[in-house]
């Protein structure tokens, strides 16, 4: 069950991340698309079972925040991502949007580095 698991959120994160440069790439060249309903909902969708794959592989593995710095640092660059992608379609200027935009994108090679290598800080 262990490696489903793995495998299914693995895939959610790269769907996530994914979904969210290409939904930038239609707010940088102003597409209608942005505005689409399923464009709109999808994202809460996958996002939201992403969090409960992580939160099952969390359980299953015994690696909690807290207990490990790697999975707690996680956690605190995931809620950067969110912060920095939230800020990213809702800046009015272009370049606060662009420097949201590569905050976001920063936050998620910190994640992946994190997830891949499980650094001992």
């Amino acid at each position: 069950m262990y490696p489903a698991i793995k495998h299914l959120h693995m895939t959610l994160a790269m769907i996530s991340i994914l979904g969210f440069m290409l939904r930038a790439v239609w707010l940088f060249s102003q597409s209608s698309l942005l505005h689409k309903k399923p464009v709109k909902i999808l994202p809460h969708i996958i996002d939201t079972l992403l969090l409960a794959s992580g939160i099952t592989l969390m359980v299953i593995t015994t690696q909690y925040p807290a207990i490990l710095n790697w999975v707690t640092l996680k956690l605190v660059f995931i809620v950067c991502y969110i912060v920095f992608g939230i800020l990213t379609f809702k800046a009015q200027a272009k370049n606060k949007q662009i420097l949201f935009f590569l905050l976001a994108i920063g936050t998620v090679f910190a994640v992946l580095h994190l997830a891949f290598g499980k650094p001992v800080y």
